[in-house]
């Protein structure tokens, strides 16, 4: 049996960014990972972007902070030189109706409203100037120069890596929990495959698992499971120094990537369990390349020269909350904390969610302070599709 101050259960980057930010707290913490690496499972089969652009104050409070981090990775961690593979070429929105033109300058206001003052709104013509590959049909975009992508394994990966060099974090791969311990309604640890593993405070930030965890407790997570699906299509058509481009009317989505790009439409989809392999349909390339061919039209000449070879087909499964905020914070059982629910936004959000956990868990936080409870009131929200 080893005893530590905090088990973090989930290796991916919400788990590995709490292990980092627990030992920077001085707690003494275990991360416990079911598969043989990191990041293997959900944050694996991710387009791993993140955004400034956000004009709702909970989620740019997340996101805003997450970017700090990841823009200054090496420092935060102590890693030095270390790469994430940040790029920052940009996040396009555009539409191709008055109606989402008008939507989107009163996007950029309430963006403004927060303190973003380096995003942009573009007619249609100066979109097209700036972006050639655009559609004629598109009327208006919001653009950050400074929005992007990076490798979610790396992060992950440097985050525990750092947590280890700092002598109070610890990385057990290959090790399941099987049962959270309790006595009465009070957490003293976990069984698992690899054995007992004894401390008064466990946070589940294990993905599509968590609600199967929590229920172990009698905890009820309201997370629903909906898969999410990701084409790579490699062809030398695609512009690599394009930014992210997104379909604000539709949610269709393209990025480049090395040898090609990744395409991705979270479209409506029944809930699922949870499943370690999330099976894909491979027709997902042809109907994602006709909805991003709809503002960008290069992609109709792609689609009628591609091989079989050239496409691959990768799925997930996004936890899907009510009000589509995460889960951040304590349960009812005391020592047993969660950070789950992400919504699809568990890249771009986990430095900070991850900091605002921990926060939590050392008392720096109130439950009052904090608009992620499990108690809070959640009222459905319009539907978020990147």
């Amino acid at each position: 049996m080893e005893t530590f101050d905090l088990i973090v259960i989930g290796g991916g980057i919400l788990g590995s960014a709490s292990a980092f930010f627990a030992s920077r707290a001085g707690l003494r913490v275990a991360l416990l990972e079911q598969r043989a690496s990191l990041a293997a499972h959900t944050t694996a089969k991710a387009v791993s972007c993140f955004r400034k652009q956000w004009d709702e104050p909970d989620f740019f409070y997340l996101m805003k902070n997450s970017i700090e981090v990841y823009e200054n990775f090496g420092a935060v961690t102590g890693l030095g030189a270390y790469d994430i593979g940040m790029h920052q070429q940009g996040w396009l929105f555009v539409s191709a109706t008055p109606e989402g033109a008008a939507r989107l300058q009163t996007w950029i206001q309430g963006q403004r409203a927060l303190g973003v003052d380096d995003s942009e709104y573009l007619d249609g013509d100066a979109a097209r100037a700036r972006f050639p590959f655009l559609s004629p049909h598109v009327t208006g975009a919001t653009f950050r120069a400074r929005d992007g992508w990076l490798s979610p394994y790396e992060a992950a990966t440097g985050f525990v890596r750092a947590a280890e060099l700092s002598g109070s974090g610890k990385l057990f791969l290959e090790t399941r929990v099987t049962r959270i311990l309790l006595d009465g309604e009070t957490v003293t640890g976990v069984e698992t495959t690899r054995g007992t593993f004894s401390a008064p405070r466990v946070a589940i930030c294990a993905g599509p698992h968590s609600a199967q965890l929590g229920a172990q407790c009698g905890v009820h997570l309201p997370i629903t499971l909906v898969r999410r699906q990701r084409a790579f299509v490699a062809h030398r058509a695609v512009p690599l120094d394009a930014p992210m481009v997104a379909d604000d009317d539709t949610g269709a989505y393209w990025r480049p990537e090395t040898g090609g790009a990744f395409l991705g439409w979270a479209q409506d989809e029944p809930a699922q369990p949870p499943l370690d392999q999330v099976p894909p349909d491979f027709d997902f390339a042809a109907v994602v390349l006709d909805a991003c061919a709809r503002l960008t039209p290069f992609w109709n000449d792609v689609a009628r020269q591609l091989r079989k070879s050239d496409v691959q087909i990768a799925a997930g499964q996004y936890s899907i909350t009510p009000d589509s905020k995460p889960l951040i914070g304590e349960s009812p059982v005391s020592g047993l904390y969660f950070l789950t629910g992400d919504n699809g936004f568990g890249i771009e959000s986990a430095p900070q969610a991850a900091r605002h956990l921990i926060k939590i868990i050392t008392g720096e936080l109130s439950p009052s302070q904090n608009p992620f409870r499990l108690d809070r009131p959640m009222h459905k929200t319009k539907k978020l599709v990147l």
